[in-house]
């Protein structure tokens, strides 16, 4: 693949890698890593468990600490988290770091990928946006 293209890294919160987890990002048991090129190329590139997931938010939903452990989980190349659900922390996360979270009315991740190949352009400048440290809205996925 030309290094010099634009891609794309997405993270999707899922039980199964076929849909979305039904709850939070950071309930979800697995995340499984996407990149989307330019030239519309989808390379799936694995999964991870989600270790974190019984951190305990008793006191309070939106934990920092569970936040920021799901995030440094992810690695540094990451632009998008994917849920079905929005949570506090996926406004905790747009407000505090490059990362842009979306979330998806659809819930088949197979979906999900052809919206956002349909949507690269949109996608790409909100990464540019949020590597410049500009304020960006989260990204809804909606069926057409």
């Amino acid at each position: 693949m030309d290094s010099a293209t634009n891609q794309l890294n997405f993270v999707f919160a899922s039980n199964d890698g076929v849909k979305l987890a039904a709850g939070h990002f950071g309930d979800a048991d697995k995340y499984y890593f996407f990149k989307i090129h330019e030239n519309g190329t989808v390379e799936p590139n694995g999964f991870i468990e989600n270790k974190f997931k019984a951190i305990d938010e008793k006191d309070a939903h939106g934990s920092t600490q569970k936040r920021q452990s799901i995030i440094s989980l992810m690695g540094s190349d990451l632009d998008f988290v994917i849920a079905h659900k929005m949570s506090p922390n996926f406004k905790k996360i747009n407000q505090k770091t490059k990362v842009c979270p979306i979330v998806s009315d659809l819930v088949g991740i197979e979906e999900c990928l052809h919206f956002l190949k349909d949507h690269f352009s949109d996608l790409l400048l909100l990464k540019t946006k949020k590597r410049k440290n500009e304020s960006v809205d989260i990204f809804t996925i909606k069926p057409d």
